[in-house]
């Protein structure tokens, strides 16, 4: 089984370690490091640190982006040029406080006569998946491409028979419910912004059932993640919070393990893959930078869950 990631937003990220952090002051790092990231190639390093073979599709353009493609190591990733500079975002982590800062940059636009060429490239890569692949949208859609793109890449992984996680929010969500996603796997927030629903309990993730996800996992951080399936199932999984957590990327790893435990293909253990799933979460949260994990610090994990 081969992964698919698409990042139409990737970003080239930043992490500082501060002794601590002084606003409106001279801060001096004690460590940094540049990785490229953003949701899907976050996703896309923490599926391959898990032992899943994984491909990603990328757009980024400028000098900033030749940075990011420097800063890819380990990922196997075909890039398209966007002919835009990429944006960066940055992480502060203040080690006195424990307390993280995240600055991300816009998503910036990018020209429409663009979309041909993604959309091919994509294609490209999910015929070389075969039937035994999975393909992750996920991220943001930059203004510029159409509002159905990532609608527009489900149809086109579902009519080869290859399975679609979407992992984005906004109008572009909106979009790819209609066009019926294996699994849409979305945060509380995400879940209220296109449903318009309230979201406690199973409210949200029957939402986006109705609005046209086969089944549907809404996460809500340390109080765990519920699933709602084809089959009238409904399966939570939970978990105590972390002291000092740092999600930054915990919702990607919980991607990845969906697509390592093969949530959305046939036959799936779905109470498996909702634990995985979680586990990657926590075992992201617990450092910085995001998907710097492995399968011996999730299996760690797995005894916090209930189930």
């Amino acid at each position: 089984m081969t992964l698919l990631c698409v990042s139409l937003a990737p970003s080239l990220d930043r992490y500082a370690w501060l002794p601590s952090l002084r606003l409106g002051g001279i801060n001096r790092p004690r460590d940094v490091l540049v990785r490229a990231g953003g949701k899907g190639l976050n996703a896309a390093r923490a599926a391959t640190n898990l032992g899943v073979p994984t491909r990603a599709v990328a757009l980024v353009g400028g000098a900033t982006g030749d940075v990011l493609r420097a800063h890819a190591a380990g990922l196997d990733v075909s890039w398209v040029d966007s002919g835009v500079e990429t944006r960066q975002c940055q992480c502060l982590l203040d080690e006195g406080t424990g307390t993280l800062t995240q600055v991300y940059e816009p998503v910036r636009a990018v020209p429409a006569a663009l979309w041909p060429g993604v959309r091919a490239a994509v294609a490209e890569q999910i015929e070389r998946l075969g039937t035994g692949g999975t393909v992750a949208l996920s991220g943001r859609v930059p203004p510029g491409l159409p509002v159905t793109a990532l609608a527009d890449l489900v149809d086109l992984a579902t009519a080869r028979g290859v399975p679609v996680l979407v992992d984005t929010d906004g109008p572009a969500l909106a979009a790819a419910l209609g066009r019926r996603p294996d699994v849409v796997k979305v945060n509380e927030h995400e879940a209220a912004g296109v449903t318009g629903a309230p979201v406690e309990g199973w409210a949200g993730a029957e939402a986006l059932r109705a609005l046209g996800a086969r089944a549907a996992v809404v996460t809500a951080g340390a109080d765990g993640a519920r699933y709602a399936g084809p089959d009238g199932r409904r399966i939570a999984v939970t978990h105590p919070p972390l002291d000092g957590a740092l999600p930054v990327g915990s919702g990607d790893a919980f991607l990845a393990g969906l697509a390592a435990a093969r949530l959305g293909h046939p036959g799936a253990d779905v109470l498996a893959a909702l634990r995985l799933a979680a586990a990657a979460a926590r075992a992201n949260a617990r450092h910085l930078p995001a998907g710097d994990l492995t399968r011996d610090a999730v299996d760690a994990e797995l005894p916090a869950l209930t189930p």
